[in-house]
């Protein structure tokens, strides 16, 4: 059994909200992208990013019917070929817009997501946007950041707190859009009472790592958890849109 929310908010500071997310239960599947280009339509490329990857995950869903379009990758799992598959074909997308209609030139975004079969979450993101596992009182961030900082970080020149204040820090190396992208993707077995977190920038940007793990190991519902996870950024001035898909694995209610 597996439960899930979403709740996205403008912040404090933004006269748009760019992030988007995805809920199908029926695929399984999670994500939240988040949009960039400021007026230059960074919500198009998110919603069109997201749409894209949920018709391809839908289409292979019988993978004996499925085709892979960029092939297919024997040392990774079926579900991991069609996460990546799906984040190939809607970057594909997003490169279109930006080439067919000029006021999109610069449209671009993040895509974060999770697909869910039975204990077995694949995860895949391109940009900035993350998941993470929080099992017990431990969380643990599963995705790699495609930024400036980020690399500076899992490279030890960094540490996560210097990294969060860094001028630097909003500097992504990469985004949906581009002539080809790097898709980091992973899979994890998940355990009773398990919980996956998806943010955006808006969020893991602003709390400290301690501030999310606390409200996650305090929450009493799924919604208060998401809830308390939007305000805490809120709390901090909220300069940026402010997104969380939070899911649990196994429990009896939410």
């Amino acid at each position: 059994m597996l439960q899930s929310v979403a709740i996205s908010d403008l912040g404090l500071v933004r006269t748009s909200n760019q992030d988007r997310t995805l809920i199908d239960k029926a695929l399984g599947l999670y994500l939240v992208a988040d949009g960039v280009g400021g007026q230059n339509h960074g919500d198009t490329a998110a919603e069109l990013a997201i749409n894209a990857c949920q018709y391809y995950l839908r289409a292979s869903h019988d993978t004996v019917d499925a085709s892979w379009p960029f092939g297919y990758d024997v040392d990774r799992s079926a579900n991991e070929n069609r996460l990546r598959t799906a984040f190939q074909l809607a970057n594909r997308q997003v490169q279109k817009l930006r080439q067919q209609s000029p006021e999109h030139a610069n449209a671009a975004t993040t895509i974060v997501g999770v697909l869910i079969d039975g204990s077995v979450a694949t995860v895949g993101n391109v940009g900035d946007s993350r998941v993470y596992l929080m099992r017990g009182s431990v969380l643990q961030q599963l995705t790699v950041d495609d930024t400036w900082v980020g690399q500076l970080v899992r490279e030890g020149a960094l540490t996560e707190a210097q990294a969060r204040t860094h001028s630097m820090k909003n500097v992504v190396t990469q985004t949906m859009g581009l002539e080809s992208v790097e898709i980091h993707t992973s899979e994890h077995r998940l355990l009773e009472g398990d919980m996956l977190l998806l943010t955006t920038d808006g969020i893991h940007g602003i709390l400290e790592h301690s501030a999310m793990c606390s409200i996650l190991a305090s929450c009493r519902s799924l919604e208060e958890g998401a809830r308390r996870m939007i305000e805490a950024a809120l709390d901090q001035g909220g300069p940026d849109n402010a997104t969380c898909i939070l899911l649990r694995h196994g429990a009896a209610s939410s």
